[in-house]
Protein backbone atom coordinates (compact mmCIF):
# COMPACT_ATOMS: atom_id res chain seq x y z
CA UNK A 1 0.00 0.00 0.00
CA UNK A 2 2.88 2.38 0.70
CA UNK A 3 5.52 2.72 -2.00
CA UNK A 4 8.75 4.64 -1.63
CA UNK A 5 9.44 4.95 -5.35
CA UNK A 6 7.31 8.08 -5.53
CA UNK A 7 9.36 9.94 -2.94
CA UNK A 8 10.95 13.02 -4.54
CA UNK A 9 14.70 13.38 -4.85
CA UNK A 10 14.63 16.02 -2.14
CA UNK A 11 14.41 13.19 0.37
CA UNK A 12 18.12 12.63 -0.09
CA UNK A 13 19.57 14.97 2.51
CA UNK A 14 22.51 17.14 1.63
CA UNK A 15 25.46 17.73 3.93
CA UNK A 16 24.66 14.49 5.78
CA UNK A 17 22.35 16.33 8.20
CA UNK A 18 20.26 13.18 8.65
CA UNK A 19 21.41 10.18 10.64
CA UNK A 20 18.66 8.06 9.06
CA UNK A 21 18.93 6.90 5.45
CA UNK A 22 16.04 6.44 3.05
CA UNK A 23 16.97 2.75 2.84
CA UNK A 24 16.42 2.44 6.60
CA UNK A 25 13.09 4.25 6.33
CA UNK A 26 12.07 1.82 3.57
CA UNK A 27 13.00 -1.14 5.79
CA UNK A 28 10.88 0.19 8.66
CA UNK A 29 7.98 0.83 6.29
CA UNK A 30 8.17 -2.75 4.99
CA UNK A 31 8.53 -4.13 8.51
CA UNK A 32 5.36 -2.51 9.86
CA UNK A 33 3.32 -2.70 6.63
CA UNK A 34 1.16 -5.73 7.63
CA UNK A 35 0.52 -4.21 11.06
CA UNK A 36 -0.33 -0.82 9.58
CA UNK A 37 -2.78 -2.36 7.11
CA UNK A 38 -4.41 -4.37 9.92
CA UNK A 39 -4.89 -1.29 12.09
CA UNK A 40 -6.06 0.90 9.22
CA UNK A 41 -8.75 -1.69 8.44
CA UNK A 42 -9.86 -1.39 12.07
CA UNK A 43 -9.79 2.41 11.96
CA UNK A 44 -11.78 2.55 8.72
CA UNK A 45 -14.57 0.68 10.54
CA UNK A 46 -14.56 3.13 13.44
CA UNK A 47 -18.13 4.17 14.26
CA UNK A 48 -17.28 6.60 17.07
CA UNK A 49 -16.19 9.37 14.70
CA UNK A 50 -12.89 9.73 16.53
CA UNK A 51 -10.69 8.66 13.63
CA UNK A 52 -12.34 11.07 11.20
CA UNK A 53 -12.13 13.88 13.75
CA UNK A 54 -8.47 13.08 14.39
CA UNK A 55 -7.66 13.38 10.68
CA UNK A 56 -9.40 16.75 10.50
CA UNK A 57 -7.50 18.09 13.51
CA UNK A 58 -4.15 16.95 12.09
CA UNK A 59 -5.04 18.73 8.83
CA UNK A 60 -5.74 21.88 10.84
CA UNK A 61 -2.37 21.54 12.56
CA UNK A 62 -0.68 21.03 9.19
CA UNK A 63 -2.26 24.20 7.83
CA UNK A 64 -0.78 26.36 10.57
CA UNK A 65 2.34 28.35 9.65
CA UNK A 66 3.27 29.12 13.27
CA UNK A 67 5.49 26.68 15.16
CA UNK A 68 3.99 27.94 18.46
CA UNK A 69 0.46 27.20 17.24
CA UNK A 70 1.62 23.81 15.94
CA UNK A 71 3.04 23.01 19.37
CA UNK A 72 -0.23 23.97 21.08
CA UNK A 73 -2.36 21.97 18.61
CA UNK A 74 -0.01 19.00 18.89
CA UNK A 75 -0.47 18.87 22.66
CA UNK A 76 -4.25 19.14 22.31
CA UNK A 77 -4.47 16.35 19.70
CA UNK A 78 -2.17 14.01 21.62
CA UNK A 79 -4.17 14.48 24.83
CA UNK A 80 -7.58 14.22 23.15
CA UNK A 81 -7.02 11.04 21.13
CA UNK A 82 -4.51 9.05 23.20
CA UNK A 83 -7.15 6.87 24.85
CA UNK A 84 -8.89 6.18 21.50
CA UNK A 85 -5.69 4.94 19.84
CA UNK A 86 -4.73 3.00 22.96
CA UNK A 87 -7.99 1.06 22.72
CA UNK A 88 -7.41 0.31 19.02
CA UNK A 89 -3.83 -0.77 19.74
CA UNK A 90 -4.96 -3.11 22.51
CA UNK A 91 -7.51 -4.76 20.21
CA UNK A 92 -4.79 -5.26 17.58
CA UNK A 93 -2.80 -7.33 20.11
CA UNK A 94 0.57 -6.00 18.91
CA UNK A 95 3.76 -7.70 20.07
CA UNK A 96 5.50 -4.39 20.77
CA UNK A 97 8.74 -5.81 22.12
CA UNK A 98 9.24 -7.92 19.00
CA UNK A 99 8.59 -4.96 16.69
CA UNK A 100 10.81 -2.69 18.77
CA UNK A 101 13.67 -5.15 18.48
CA UNK A 102 13.19 -5.45 14.72
CA UNK A 103 13.15 -1.66 14.33
CA UNK A 104 16.37 -1.39 16.34
CA UNK A 105 18.00 -3.98 14.09
CA UNK A 106 17.47 -1.69 11.09
CA UNK A 107 20.05 0.73 12.50
CA UNK A 108 23.74 0.37 13.39
CA UNK A 109 24.53 -0.07 17.09
CA UNK A 110 25.62 3.55 17.49
CA UNK A 111 22.10 4.71 16.59
CA UNK A 112 19.94 1.81 17.82
CA UNK A 113 21.24 2.37 21.34
CA UNK A 114 19.85 5.91 21.32
CA UNK A 115 16.31 4.99 20.23
CA UNK A 116 13.62 5.85 22.76
CA UNK A 117 10.27 4.21 22.07
CA UNK A 118 6.95 5.88 22.78
CA UNK A 119 3.51 4.22 22.62
CA UNK A 120 2.40 2.61 19.31
CA UNK A 121 6.00 1.94 18.12
CA UNK A 122 6.59 5.67 17.66
CA UNK A 123 10.14 6.59 18.56
CA UNK A 124 12.76 9.29 18.82
CA UNK A 125 16.51 9.33 18.23
CA UNK A 126 18.63 11.80 20.18
CA UNK A 127 22.36 12.24 19.66
CA UNK A 128 24.40 14.75 21.64
CA UNK A 129 28.08 15.52 21.73
CA UNK A 130 30.01 18.49 23.06
CA UNK A 131 33.49 19.44 24.17
CA UNK A 132 33.91 20.30 27.84
CA UNK A 133 34.56 24.06 28.13
CA UNK A 134 38.04 24.89 29.32
CA UNK A 135 38.51 27.01 32.40
CA UNK A 136 40.59 30.10 31.71
CA UNK A 137 41.09 33.55 33.26
CA UNK A 138 39.71 36.64 31.50
CA UNK A 139 42.02 38.28 28.92
CA UNK A 140 44.52 41.00 29.90
CA UNK A 141 43.32 44.60 29.41
CA UNK A 142 45.57 45.17 26.39
CA UNK A 143 43.91 42.41 24.35
CA UNK A 144 40.96 43.51 22.22
CA UNK A 145 37.57 41.89 22.93
CA UNK A 146 34.53 41.90 20.66
CA UNK A 147 30.89 41.59 21.69
CA UNK A 148 29.85 39.46 18.72
CA UNK A 149 26.11 39.98 19.20
CA UNK A 150 26.45 43.52 17.86
CA UNK A 151 27.97 42.41 14.55
CA UNK A 152 26.70 38.85 13.96
CA UNK A 153 24.92 38.12 10.65
CA UNK A 154 22.09 35.60 10.15
CA UNK A 155 20.72 33.63 7.20
CA UNK A 156 17.93 31.12 6.51
CA UNK A 157 18.24 28.92 3.40
CA UNK A 158 16.82 25.68 2.05
CA UNK A 159 14.25 23.94 -0.12
CA UNK A 160 10.76 22.45 0.17
CA UNK A 161 8.37 20.57 -2.09
CA UNK A 162 4.61 20.12 -2.51
CA UNK A 163 2.65 20.60 0.72
CA UNK A 164 5.49 21.54 2.99
CA UNK A 165 7.23 24.62 4.19
CA UNK A 166 9.36 26.22 6.79
CA UNK A 167 11.32 29.25 7.66
CA UNK A 168 12.95 30.86 10.58
CA UNK A 169 14.20 34.06 12.08
CA UNK A 170 17.39 35.57 13.39
CA UNK A 171 18.40 38.74 15.12
CA UNK A 172 20.67 40.10 17.80
CA UNK A 173 22.19 36.77 18.86
CA UNK A 174 19.05 34.74 18.15
CA UNK A 175 18.48 31.97 15.58
CA UNK A 176 15.54 29.67 14.84
CA UNK A 177 14.90 27.32 11.91
CA UNK A 178 11.60 25.44 11.49
CA UNK A 179 10.10 23.02 8.97
CA UNK A 180 6.80 21.25 8.41
CA UNK A 181 5.28 18.83 5.90
CA UNK A 182 1.96 17.11 5.32
CA UNK A 183 1.71 15.09 2.10
CA UNK A 184 4.28 13.14 0.05
CA UNK A 185 6.88 15.84 0.41
CA UNK A 186 10.10 16.73 2.11
CA UNK A 187 12.02 19.86 2.97
CA UNK A 188 15.39 20.91 4.30
CA UNK A 189 15.88 24.28 5.98
CA UNK A 190 19.20 25.64 7.24
CA UNK A 191 19.92 28.54 9.58
CA UNK A 192 23.22 30.31 10.20
CA UNK A 193 24.41 32.93 12.67
CA UNK A 194 27.95 33.93 11.72
CA UNK A 195 30.25 36.09 13.82
CA UNK A 196 30.99 38.42 10.85
CA UNK A 197 34.55 38.99 12.07
CA UNK A 198 37.08 39.53 9.27
CA UNK A 199 40.85 39.11 9.54
CA UNK A 200 42.42 41.34 8.50
CA UNK A 201 39.71 43.92 8.97
CA UNK A 202 37.86 43.60 12.25
CA UNK A 203 41.08 42.33 13.82
CA UNK A 204 44.66 42.40 12.52
CA UNK A 205 46.25 39.33 10.95
CA UNK A 206 48.95 38.59 13.52
CA UNK A 207 50.16 35.71 15.69
CA UNK A 208 47.68 36.23 18.50
CA UNK A 209 44.95 33.63 18.98
CA UNK A 210 41.23 34.10 19.59
CA UNK A 211 39.58 33.20 22.87
CA UNK A 212 35.87 32.51 22.35
CA UNK A 213 33.31 32.43 25.16
CA UNK A 214 29.63 31.61 24.63
CA UNK A 215 26.57 30.91 26.70
CA UNK A 216 23.11 30.22 25.29
CA UNK A 217 19.76 28.47 25.61
CA UNK A 218 19.04 25.67 23.15
CA UNK A 219 15.54 24.37 22.44
CA UNK A 220 14.59 21.69 19.92
CA UNK A 221 11.17 20.15 19.32
CA UNK A 222 10.01 17.57 16.78
CA UNK A 223 6.60 15.97 16.14
CA UNK A 224 5.24 13.42 13.69
CA UNK A 225 1.64 12.23 13.15
CA UNK A 226 0.63 9.15 11.17
CA UNK A 227 -2.64 9.66 9.26
CA UNK A 228 -3.10 7.84 5.91
CA UNK A 229 0.64 7.41 5.73
CA UNK A 230 3.56 8.13 8.01
CA UNK A 231 6.49 10.46 8.27
CA UNK A 232 9.26 11.87 10.36
CA UNK A 233 10.76 15.15 11.48
CA UNK A 234 14.38 15.83 12.37
CA UNK A 235 16.36 18.80 13.56
CA UNK A 236 19.97 19.58 14.41
CA UNK A 237 21.85 22.34 16.22
CA UNK A 238 25.59 22.84 15.77
CA UNK A 239 28.28 25.10 17.15
CA UNK A 240 32.06 24.71 17.22
CA UNK A 241 31.84 22.56 20.35
CA UNK A 242 28.31 21.12 20.35
CA UNK A 243 26.34 18.84 18.03
CA UNK A 244 22.70 18.09 18.98
CA UNK A 245 20.41 15.93 16.84
CA UNK A 246 16.75 14.95 17.27
CA UNK A 247 14.49 12.78 15.11
CA UNK A 248 10.94 11.50 15.73
CA UNK A 249 9.05 8.98 13.60
CA UNK A 250 5.50 7.58 13.65
CA UNK A 251 5.60 4.48 11.44
CA UNK A 252 2.15 3.04 12.25
CA UNK A 253 -0.42 5.24 14.04
CA UNK A 254 -0.87 8.37 16.12
CA UNK A 255 2.00 10.61 17.17
CA UNK A 256 5.55 10.98 18.45
CA UNK A 257 6.83 14.13 20.12
CA UNK A 258 10.12 15.06 21.77
CA UNK A 259 11.43 18.30 23.30
CA UNK A 260 15.03 19.09 24.23
CA UNK A 261 15.90 22.16 26.29
CA UNK A 262 19.41 22.96 27.52
CA UNK A 263 21.55 25.77 28.91
CA UNK A 264 25.03 25.50 27.42
CA UNK A 265 28.44 27.14 27.76
CA UNK A 266 31.49 27.09 25.51
CA UNK A 267 35.07 28.27 26.04
CA UNK A 268 37.79 27.59 23.47
CA UNK A 269 40.79 28.94 21.55
CA UNK A 270 40.97 29.41 17.76
CA UNK A 271 43.69 30.39 15.37
CA UNK A 272 42.79 33.66 13.70
CA UNK A 273 42.52 31.92 10.32
CA UNK A 274 39.73 29.76 11.82
CA UNK A 275 37.56 32.60 13.12
CA UNK A 276 34.64 31.53 10.86
CA UNK A 277 34.41 28.24 12.78
CA UNK A 278 32.81 30.11 15.68
CA UNK A 279 29.24 29.86 14.42
CA UNK A 280 25.68 28.80 15.28
CA UNK A 281 23.94 26.48 12.79
CA UNK A 282 20.46 24.98 12.79
CA UNK A 283 18.76 22.46 10.53
CA UNK A 284 15.10 21.40 10.32
CA UNK A 285 13.67 18.85 7.91
CA UNK A 286 10.56 16.72 7.46
CA UNK A 287 9.44 13.90 5.21
CA UNK A 288 5.85 12.79 4.62
CA UNK A 289 4.85 9.50 2.98
CA UNK A 290 1.32 9.91 1.61
CA UNK A 291 -0.59 11.92 4.25
CA UNK A 292 0.87 12.63 7.67
CA UNK A 293 1.78 15.58 9.85
CA UNK A 294 5.37 16.46 10.72
CA UNK A 295 7.06 19.57 12.05
CA UNK A 296 10.13 20.59 14.00
CA UNK A 297 12.38 23.49 14.96
CA UNK A 298 15.75 24.26 16.53
CA UNK A 299 16.37 27.53 18.35
CA UNK A 300 19.33 29.30 19.96
CA UNK A 301 18.38 32.17 22.29
CA UNK A 302 19.73 34.29 25.17
CA UNK A 303 23.15 34.14 23.54
CA UNK A 304 26.19 35.90 24.95
CA UNK A 305 29.20 35.67 22.64
CA UNK A 306 32.61 37.25 22.93
CA UNK A 307 35.81 36.86 20.90
CA UNK A 308 39.03 38.16 22.44
CA UNK A 309 42.58 38.35 21.15
CA UNK A 310 45.01 36.37 23.29
CA UNK A 311 48.81 36.06 23.20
Amino acid sequence: MYFLSAIPAIAQKENQESLVTQEQVAQINELVKPLKEQIENMLNKDETGNYKAYQEEVRKMNASKSYKEKSTLTNQIREKYASFFKEVWTKANVDEKLYQQKIKEVFPDAISGTIEFQPFLNFSIVRSSSTTPRSAPPPPPEDKCLDVCGIAAGQIAGTSALISGGGGSYGNCFLRTSAWGAAAAGNNLYGYLRNNVTIPGTLPNDARKLHVRKSYELKMEATSFAVLGFGYAETRANTYQANEYLLVMSPVIFSANKIISKTMNEDYILEKKDVAKSIFKTYAGTMAYLISGNWCFAEFSSITWSICEEK
